[in-house]
């Protein structure tokens, strides 16, 4: 039987990767969109792809999208700006709301979610290095806030990861912008190499695809960088 991945985030350049990529290898889609027009066409078109439209306060929306679902991801981002422009705690807020359903899903098998490399882990240890391009990058263009609400999605996916039904995986990639791909990503417990270079987004959705079968992944907050 044909398994299906529900999106949240499949408008965004990480998003629309991995929702192109799940098509690509013969998944059922269901995404949940703002706004179905920002999807690319080649997309939209695609037989395989069930479009919900609805935001991430669309409580009943979130339900229909994760309705048998295998693997639910969620490549939801937000704004970077200081806290008055960025909305603290909605994205944080989604993240439970999520859970809550995909408890009543029972279909559901893995939840993946993506966090960022800048953002520690739950027990808030993290290395030297991101601590200063935290710092840097929190100065330079106002990353913070978004660093602060990863960490709190975070934690709080620690605090029910052995109580829920699915396993759950947190990735943490580093650099993003477009490209052509072709590069190969691999988990890691370290971010060496984070500092340098950028990753591209296609070579990312081919990751987080084949990251939901990869059992060694699960309950782990991994680095996402190149082989």
């Amino acid at each position: 039987m044909t398994e299906t991945i529900a999106i949240f985030g499949s408008t965004g350049g990480c998003g629309s990767e991995i929702t192109a990529t799940a098509l690509d290898q013969g998944y059922l889609v269901r995404v949940m969109v703002r706004n179905p027009s920002k999807l690319p066409g080649e997309i939209r078109r695609n037989p395989h792809l069930t479009v919900l439209k609805g935001d991430i306060i669309s409580l009943e929306t979130i339900r229909e999208t994760v309705r048998g679902a295998d693997y639910v991801i969620n490549a939801v981002g937000g704004p970077v700006g200081k806290p008055q422009v960025f909305p603290v705690g909605r994205y944080a807020g989604f993240v439970r709301d999520l859970v809550g359903i995909m408890q009543e899903t029972p279909s559901v098998k893995v939840f993946l979610h993506e966090s960022g490399c800048l953002t520690a882990d739950p027990d808030g240890t993290q290395p030297l290095s991101m601590k200063i391009m935290g710092v840097v990058l929190g100065f330079c263009n106002g990353i913070g806030p978004n660093t602060d609400e990863h960490f709190m999605e975070q934690q709080y996916l620690e605090s029910v990861r052995e109580d829920v039904s699915f396993k759950t995986i947190c990735i943490r990639p580093g650099g993003l912008q477009k490209g052509e791909g072709g590069t190969e990503l691999v988990a890691s417990g370290s971010p060496s190499g984070l500092a340098f270079g950028m990753t591209d987004f296609k070579d990312l959705g081919v990751f987080t695809v084949r990251a939901l079968k990869d059992e060694s992944l699960y309950g782990k907050y991994p680095y996402v960088v190149k082989a």
